[in-house]
């Protein structure tokens, strides 16, 4: 499907009426019973995701261990939505999320931890994280640091997988790829459209760019849980993960399309 301006119009009006619509129903529910505000911004998410046209396929099991830390492959802010669709958990986010248009609206209500990368506040940002474990709450990782263009993986970094190791957490690794245009394979240039990696294309702006272009399929790969207790160090742990992830972005790439929505 060609670029389309008509389509890229419908999508932002769908956005904003859903917008105006959810908002004032997910801010009374976070205020009347937060749990059940969280259960509705997983609707809210997942609502957000189908307006801008990208259709989800899961592959594997999710864990049910509590806690569990979730770590996967970051190409977007549209990671956001498809994994607060269905993974139960906070999203552990760098602190700039919080000042981005709406999204950084969105994490902060559905309890986004803001951790300071820098290597100085580490020690700070575990500690913050081993609170939220001992409440047998679940955490979502991008252990890659930044957004990559979608077509590889970068190297995860091993710091935050020592909540893991401590706490002798299961690990589930999980692989995001943007594989699918309109049900054919992804074109390379299309999976560099769909990664937000670009410091010079604001938000607002690669919104309305993918907005423009048909449906995208998205195949999560969610791989059998690790258990920290089978490795020696986190940095061990952090490079099985990666492994796992790195594989799923391979798969996906060389297995027909079809055959991943079967």
């Amino acid at each position: 499907m060609p670029r389309s301006f008509i389509l890229g119009l419908w999508r932002f009006v769908l956005i904003i009426l859903v917008f105006l619509t959810y908002s004032p129903l997910y801010w009374l529910l976070l205020k009347i019973h937060q749990p059940l505000g969280f259960r509705f911004g997983r609707f809210y998410l997942s609502s957000w995701r189908k307006c801008i046209g990208h259709q989800l396929v899961i592959k594997g099991q999710l864990s049910t261990e509590k806690p569990t830390l979730f770590v996967s492959n970051h190409s977007s802010y549209v990671d956001i939505l498809v994994l607060g669709t269905f993974v139960p958990g906070r999203f552990v986010a760098k602190q700039e999320v919080a000042k981005w248009p709406i999204m950084g609206w969105l994490s902060t209500n559905q309890g986004t931890l803001y951790i300071d990368r820098s290597r100085n506040a580490i020690v700070d940002g575990t500690d913050k994280l081993l609170e939220y474990i001992d409440q047998k709450e679940s955490l979502i990782l991008f252990p890659e640091g930044t957004t990559s263009d979608g077509c590889r993986i970068l190297p995860f970094g091993s710091s935050f997988f020592d909540v893991a190791m401590k706490k002798n957490l299961t690990v589930q690794p999980i692989t995001i790829t943007y594989a699918g245009w309109d049900r054919l394979p992804m074109p390379l240039f299309m999976r560099k459209v769909c990664g937000w990696f670009s410091p010079d294309i604001d938000l607002l702006s690669h919104l309305w760019t993918i907005a423009q272009w048909g449906t995208v399929q998205v195949v999560v790969d969610l791989h059998p849980p690790l258990k920290a207790s089978d490795f020696a160090s986190r940095k061990d742990l952090a490079q099985e993960s990666y492994k796992l992830v790195q594989k799923g972005l391979l798969d996906a790439f060389s297995s027909p399309l079809a055959q991943q929505m079967s």
